[in-house]
């Protein structure tokens, strides 16, 4: 394993506003969830092909499941961020780069958190709103776009930082 600097970094003012966008929409999603239980039909669509279709049905009991993966994914990631001298990095780690390589590596983590809050409550919106027809078949190549594009726009930046 590669002996690298391990560095106290506090977050930055975005993680700060990505963390309670985060836990904003994750509590928003519970909240919703609760409020139209009561006016839900008992089969919902619980699975989705690569075009945005309904392909499995389960009992409405399984909302419950997207905000839960929500909360692990959230609680991973954002422990994830406090050991970025543990990151797959582009370049080599040394005591001058450190700092800036791991700040652009939380940045990453923190907007692929909130990118994944966002879609996991959208898909749960659709479902609980009776999109019954799917998601649209935009709506895998939307995600792929935006996940992919956030995980180049940081490797270039951290290739581009000395």
């Amino acid at each position: 394993m590669v002996n690298r600097p391990k560095l106290e970094i506090p977050k930055t003012k975005i993680e700060v506003w990505h963390d309670i966008v985060s836990i904003a929409i994750l509590a928003g999603t519970f909240i919703y969830l609760y409020f139209v239980w009561p006016t839900l039909p008992e089969r919902i669509p619980i699975h989705f092909n690569g075009l945005g279709e309904v392909d499995g049905w389960g009992s409405k009991s399984s909302l419950f499941m997207l905000p839960i993966i929500s909360v692990v994914l959230y609680v991973g990631l954002t422990i994830l961020g406090y050991y970025p001298h543990t990151f797959n990095y582009l370049r080599e780690i040394t005591e001058e780069n450190a700092h800036r390589q791991y700040v652009i590596a939380r940045m990453m983590i923190s907007w692929m958190k909130i990118e994944i809050m966002v879609l996991l409550s959208y898909i749960e919106w659709q479902v609980v709103f009776g999109n019954m027809k799917g998601l649209g078949g935009g709506f895998l190549p939307v995600i792929l776009i935006v996940f992919l594009g956030t995980i180049m726009f940081y490797a270039v930046r951290s290739l581009r930082t000395p």
